[in-house]
């Protein structure tokens, strides 16, 4: 029944299926029939943009795609012909960042600036985001920290012009103003100005540097262990959640880091189980070693379809072939009471503490620069941190 229903959405008002169109029907069918009838629902949108696909003409690709609205529906039937071998792959992260920079530098009024904002892009985050992509996948952060930094140009862009003066006439107490006037994100445009100063564009402007706030918003270390304890001995939670929760709580990994895990960074020797998030393996205690075993063997996504290849994400998601997302493994642990950003945070303060910065580095997986930043500030904030923990 489910598969000649969807023969039907796919010929449309045609006699037969366009040979265009056969890849897309043999990726569906890989759905388990059920899960595919209620995912084809006449009701919902999918339902249309299939019949959009099957009305149209030339083969489907990802721009096809692209012509619609990018909605989760879209995404969901994009995933599901990637896995099931009717569109190549392509650096989903990178061209969903691509689409929405060409949406924001509309924004920019003046086509001068509109023209440094995109060569400056061209030349700088892009470039280094599509040399990463050449050899590992943009990471969600990484997208994220490019969106941040172009708001922030846009943005100043615009106020400029509030303020009756353009990028080129900018003074240093235009810029001192605007960066006085909100948060300490501002200071991302940094990058750009100094670009821009080298190029001619801008006088040479100064703006302090972006530094994390590393030391602020952090949780108790006894509230952080007692969050450890719920993950360990609460056997009605998800394992998910719980491999996932030890994973930020223990070792500091954001989401980003822990939804891209795979089954071949593990290792079991039967008494230890390894892991590889940096250059050295980990060893992972009890029982996370034991939760890490269960989701290596028994990896559930949520995905209507299956993918020609078993996917090797430890932590699968919704779309085929696809691992959970950061955001929403972060809503699952929130819904547990972490809160991912500041837990991390906490744990990074005690690693930091305990740890040589190069010990954290090759077996957690960061930067030797990174890890150094954090011992600096960590330095700085303990005394701090110690009065506030007897506070509280």
């Amino acid at each position: 029944m489910a598969r000649e229903h969807l023969r039907g959405v796919l010929t449309g008002s045609r006699p037969s299926m366009r040979p265009e169109i056969e890849p897309v029907f043999t990726a569906l069918m890989r759905a388990r029939p059920h899960a595919l009838l209620r995912w084809m629902r006449p009701a919902a949108a999918r339902h249309a943009i299939l019949t959009t696909l099957a009305e149209g003409s030339g083969p489907i690709t990802h721009d096809t795609l692209d012509a619609h609205q990018p909605t989760v529906t879209v995404q969901h039937l994009r995933a599901a012909l990637v896995a099931g071998g009717a569109l190549p792959p392509r650096d989903e992260q990178l061209a969903q960042l691509e689409q929405w920079l060409s949406k924001i530098l509309v924004r920019v009024e003046a086509p001068d600036e509109r023209k440094i904002l995109r060569t400056y892009l061209a030349w700088g985050p892009l470039r280094r985001l599509r040399r990463r992509s050449a050899s590992k996948l943009v990471t969600y952060g990484q997208a994220i920290g490019v969106r941040h930094e172009i708001k922030n140009a846009v943005r100043f862009v615009q106020w400029l012009h509030q303020q009756g003066s353009t990028l080129g006439e900018c003074t240093q107490d235009h810029l001192d103003a605007w960066l006085a006037e909100g948060a300490h994100n501002r200071t991302l445009i940094r990058s750009f100005l100094l670009w821009t100063s080298r190029r001619g564009h801008t006088r040479p402007l100064e703006a302090p540097a972006y530094t994390t706030d590393f030391g602020q918003d952090v949780i108790a270390q006894d509230h952080r262990w007692k969050l450890v304890r719920r993950l360990i001995h609460d056997d009605t939670l998800d394992t998910v959640d719980r491999a996932a929760g030890l994973l930020l709580l223990l070792f500091a990994q954001p989401t980003s880091r822990i939804t891209q895990l795979t089954t071949h960074q593990v290792t079991d020797r039967d008494t230890t189980v390894t892991l590889q998030l940096g250059s050295e393996p980990v060893i992972l205690p009890p029982p996370l070693d034991d939760f890490i075993r269960q989701l290596v063997h028994r990896r559930q996504g949520r995905a209507v379809t299956a993918p020609l290849d078993e996917a090797p994400w430890l932590f699968p998601g919704a779309y085929p072939g696809q691992p959970l997302t950061p955001y929403s493994l972060a809503a699952r642990l929130k819904a547990l009471g972490i809160r991912c950003r500041v837990a991390r945070r906490s744990a990074l303060i005690e690693l930091a503490s305990e740890l040589p910065a190069y010990v954290i580095s090759r077996l957690l997986g960061f930067h030797q620069t990174t890890a150094d930043q954090w011992q600096r500030d960590n330095q700085g904030y303990g005394a701090a941190y110690a009065a506030e923990l007897t506070y509280r």
